[in-house]
């Protein structure tokens, strides 16, 4: 297949990319840049702020996956920042979407990140794909997010919205940023602790996008989380054993909000019992169900890779 991928250079769309072309698909990267004519993958700019981008010269398109967007967690939210956040996702999505919509054989299917923050702070309740949307900046935000892309579902491609939930990897994402304090022994649970984190590791983001793209019965939102959310207390537990740490500190509420604002509160603090009801129910087969799997993969296994075994 001809795959077109935006958000390449990031965490999961250079994974993505790897395993694409390791199956066989050509994927062509939409930069905001002059293509590089001789990189390993095909190149096509596009310019999302300026609304520039001329799908008539991409040829045939089997499938999109659109991954693009200003950093949600990379520093305090300010008025500007919130702006820039949800402006690169709805801006960046409408133009692909009409794009792909005006092309003369359109992609069958248009696959588009999103995040569970949709769900807003619900404590304790069960959510699903069809659960209502939350309140708050990201529930706003991802709202918009998926709401942009309905000029594609409305020329008849196949428009599903990834529900990222807290992806677990040693190069970035919630593991990159709390590894470090961790690991000096400073690690500890965030507020009361009590908040339900929706996981999910980096293998079955990538693994679940491509299933994804064959996947023709389903569309619209799906949870991108393993099975087994975990509160954030018993997160701090399980990182602690995993590096044979303590994690005696604990960071109040209060302080939270005082050092990340809004920021912190959101993507910290807010509780999302979130289950991929829609993965679940087509048989997709998750690498990891388990917190402790994965911890050990990335914080122990990877690095013991990397280093070799000094027994040895």
């Amino acid at each position: 297949m001809r795959i077109l991928v935006s958000g390449g250079s990031g965490m999961v769309g250079s994974e993505l990319i790897t395993t694409l072309t390791y199956d066989g698909h050509q994927v062509i990267q939409l930069v905001r840049r002059t293509p590089n004519l001789e990189a390993r993958i095909s190149e096509f700019s596009w310019d999302p702020e300026h609304g520039a981008f001329d799908s008539q010269m991409l040829g045939r398109i089997d499938a999109a996956i659109h991954l693009g967007g200003v950093s949600i967690a990379g520093g305090r939210w300010s008025s500007e920042r919130k702006l820039l956040i949800r402006e690169s996702r709805v801006r960046s999505t409408r133009l692909l979407s009409q794009a792909l919509a005006g092309m003369p054989s359109p992609p069958k299917v248009l696959i588009v990140a999103s995040a569970v923050g949709f769900y807003g702070d619900r404590g304790e309740e069960p959510l699903t794909e069809d659960s209502e949307p939350g309140e708050g900046f990201l529930a706003d935000t991802a709202m918009r997010w998926e709401s942009a892309a309905d000029v594609a579902r409305e020329a008849g491609i196949r428009v599903v919205h990834a529900r990222f939930g807290l992806i677990m990897s040693r190069n970035g994402g919630l593991l990159g940023k709390v590894r470090v304090p961790f690991q000096s022994g400073l690690g500890g649970k965030l507020g009361n602790g009590r908040q339900w984190w929706p996981w999910i590791s980096l293998d079955d983001v990538v693994n679940g996008l491509s299933y994804l793209i064959g996947q023709e019965d389903i569309s619209g939102p799906v949870n991108f989380t393993a099975p087994t959310p975990v509160r954030n207390e018993d997160f701090t537990k399980l990182m602690a054993k995993t590096l044979s740490r303590p994690a005696w500190f604990s960071v109040p509420e209060f302080m939270i909000n005082m050092v990340f604002g809004e920021m912190g509160k959101e993507t910290m603090l807010y509780s999302q019992r979130a289950f991929p009801e829609k993965l679940r129910a087509s048989g997709f087969d998750w690498r990891f169900e388990s917190l402790t799997d994965v911890l050990h993969q990335e914080l122990i296994s990877a690095r013991s890779d990397r280093w070799g075994d000094a027994s040895k």
